[in-house]
């Protein structure tokens, strides 16, 4: 890749990611409800934090927009007060959670450390089906890859720029 795109990315990832916690996969159901006119949303989570979600959906609400969100995971369901913070038309928003309880918290810490072991032995037990060092040797067109992915809402705005942070 060359120096100006690797610099491109970069800035515009680090112009795209403020988090003060990082976030990890994460998939489950969500149920939004617009707290502004009512109106109801059914979408999944596409990654999480002990602050904030990302939600994928074709239709995000605009930022700052207050939303009651009720997550579910293995039939277990969470529901938070939060705030958009992030809108990316047809690929999904970024909401962050307000006033969470101690209750809300364990549950989080628990579907985040539930998540990350199941990353870690799909990783160690899956075979790689294309070795990493192919892609690192052409940069250029793993760029393109995930872009195009991205616009075609295979990846999320979240998941494309991590992975632009890797191919540096």
């Amino acid at each position: 890749m060359s120096d100006k795109l690797a610099q491109s990315i970069g800035e515009e990832t680090a112009t795209l990611e403020r988090r003060d916690v990082q976030r990890q996969a994460f998939i489950c159901h969500a149920e939004l409800i617009d707290l502004r006119v009512g109106a109801r949303m059914s979408a999944r989570t596409a990654d999480l934090s002990s602050e904030g979600c990302y939600i994928d959906t074709l239709n995000p609400l605009p930022i700052g927009t207050p939303v009651r969100l009720e997550l579910t995971k293995n039939d277990e369901p969470v529901e938070f007060q939060a705030k958009v913070t992030s809108c990316h038309m047809s690929s999904g928003m970024g909401l962050i959670f307000e006033q969470i309880t101690a209750e809300q918290r364990a549950t989080l810490e628990s579907w985040l450390q539930d998540s990350s072991s199941d990353e870690e032995i799909a990783f160690r037990t899956a075979p790689p089906a294309v070795s990493l060092e192919i892609f690192k040797s052409n940069s250029r067109f793993a760029g393109k890859l995930l872009k195009m992915l991205e616009r075609k809402g295979v990846l999320t705005h979240s998941e494309a720029a991590e992975l632009l942070r890797e191919l540096k």
